[in-house]
């Protein structure tokens, strides 16, 4: 739920959803996410190709949002129309700079046949112009799910930037490391501070897709929409 391609400029330059997406049905993963750093274009990608090829694993639409407290905010949606839709919402909000790739690294956009068409040279590497609230408003007007990202961290997460974790805030769930994942035994359907807690690779290469997923024993979570209703039924029992 939490993979980034070679569009985000933090990414291995040959992560492109072709090799994300055969790399995923060899681990044998059900459903995963693209989630790039204020960039769509891989994302939508990734789902045409799993629906055209009619691959095994499934591919909820994404992205990973940075608001302008900094904090990563990752962001599901129910089709792509949804995810053009933010994309657009994206574009009122970036810095006008140009990304600055011996710094922060290429930022390089596929065809569905895995070659490389075009580099992308947009700052997307930086927080967006656009409090972490009204992000989140964006964000369920358009259907989607805004769920904080690796909470635990220490750099560009909310406890790191804002320092706590408002139990009254309108997250539909949050997202701890792969490591605190594992060190505190979480499984899906438990919770934190009311909150449903969720995990993700956050994998940069492809070695890392399938090292670590989520373990859905009831089969419950097979696409953005049964997501949704397990993120709504965990937060409601609380």
């Amino acid at each position: 739920m939490h993979i980034h391609s070679a569009l985000s400029a933090c990414a291995d330059n040959g992560m492109s959803p072709k090799l994300i997406l055969e790399q995923a049905v060899r681990q044998k993963l059900k459903v995963i996410a693209i989630t790039d750093h204020n960039a769509v274009q891989h994302s939508i990608l990734a789902c045409q190709l799993s629906k055209d090829k009619n691959m095994a694993v499934q591919v909820i639409p994404g992205v990973e949002l940075t608001s302008r407290e900094e904090v990563h905010l990752l962001a599901y949606f129910p089709d792509i129309s949804s995810l053009l839709k933010i994309e657009k919402e994206i574009s009122y909000y970036l810095p006008p700079e140009k990304n600055n790739s011996p710094v922060f690294g290429y930022q390089i956009i596929y065809s569905p046949e895995g070659e490389i068409v075009e580099i992308d040279e947009v700052l997307r590497q930086v927080g967006l112009d656009i409090g972490l609230d009204n992000l989140i408003n964006i964000i369920h007007q358009l259907g989607g799910i805004a769920i904080p990202a690796h909470i635990d961290k220490d750099r560009f997460s909310l406890l790191s930037q804002l320092g706590f974790l408002d139990r009254e805030a309108n997250f539909d769930a949050i997202e701890v490391s792969k490591f605190k994942w594992c060190k505190d035994n979480f499984k899906l359907g438990d919770n934190w501070e009311g909150f449903p807690v969720i995990s993700g690779s956050d994998s940069h290469n492809l070695e890392d897709i399938g090292f670590f997923y989520m373990e859905d024993i009831q089969e419950e979570i097979r696409d953005f929409f049964t997501l949704n209703n397990f993120l709504k039924h965990t937060k409601k029992k609380m």
